[in-house]
């Protein structure tokens, strides 16, 4: 099974479910409310774990009790946190996060200003694969170089807004809508050859784009809470590169992990390799 290492965001979720936005200045209750583990790179690490993959997270927590809370769930999910900084002084990444029940989401984050300036401090082990995303540049473009120098895979998780500096050392490119927006309405095909890298888009529950003009569908499920599932599908793209699949086959493994954590709610929302396998197969 493969090594992937997980840069970028690390944050402690509290999430709010309401029946529709509340207006300015108003004061609603919450139908249900959830403390989670939360943040790009921690998800997707928990994806690779889940899979029987070895996650190395890389990224940064403060000096409280939120950081505390999450390296203790790091080490629950089995996610080697060797890479993780503890910035002293520092209160770690939180986002409140408001799901109305037409499954809309608005996400206010708060994180330390200079994550977007952190480099290594520690000794970088043995990977197959890196999957970074926008939010600690330069820990990125680091560890992409040294992809880059064993010609291993660098995917970008393309959110927006995204910074050029990074594109460079980009091996393979997974834009989301807002990230393909980003590059103000130039084609996918465009972006690809410009970057000389693969590239493609996610949409949610429609087809993912691939640079080519081809499409490849998920499958079709009953979706219970998407809050999350891109950071999955990157954590199982990723994955699947690291396992030797072409990058078609990389995207339908990373659109089956998807449907199956979105069909589900609690604690092992995360597929597991042979359920992941069977969906495939069926």
């Amino acid at each position: 099974m493969p090594t992937v290492i997980c840069a970028g965001l690390i944050t402690l979720d509290a999430v709010y479910d309401l029946d529709a936005y509340p207006q300015e200045g108003s004061k609603v209750r919450a139908s249900s409310a959830r403390l989670l583990p939360g943040g790009g790179a921690l998800l997707a690490a928990t994806t690779i774990a889940r899979l029987g993959g070895t996650a190395r997270l890389a990224g940064a927590i403060g000096d409280d009790l939120f950081g505390q809370y999450l390296r203790g769930q790091m080490t629950r999910r089995g996610i080697d946190d060797a890479l993780v900084q503890t910035l002293r002084g520092e209160a770690t990444a939180h986002s409140a996060i408001f799901v109305t029940a037409d499954g809309e989401r608005t996400i206010v984050n708060q994180r330390p200003d200079h994550l977007r300036d952190m480099k290594l401090t520690a000794d970088v082990p043995e990977f197959d694969v890196v999957l970074a995303d926008t939010r600690c540049c330069n820990l990125a473009i680091e560890l992409f170089a040294m992809a880059n120098q064993q010609g291993r895979p660098a995917v970008l998780d393309g959110e927006a807004p995204l910074p050029r500096d990074l594109l460079p050392f980009v091996s393979h490119l997974a834009l989301s809508e807002q990230g393909l927006a980003d590059f103000g309405g130039k084609s996918l095909s465009g972006i690809a050859a410009q970057n000389q890298c693969w590239a493609c888009a996610t949409r949610g529950a429609a087809e993912v784009q691939i640079h080519d003009g081809s499409t490849i569908a998920p499958p079709q499920v009953k979706s219970l809470d998407t809050l999350g599932a891109g950071d999955v599908w990157h954590g199982a793209f990723a994955f699947a590169l690291g396992d030797g699949l072409n990058e078609p086959d990389a995207v339908e493994f990373a659109n089956t992990s998807a449907a199956l954590f979105v069909s589900r709610i609690g604690e092992e929302r995360f597929p597991t390799y042979d359920e992941v396998q069977e969906k495939l197969e069926n």
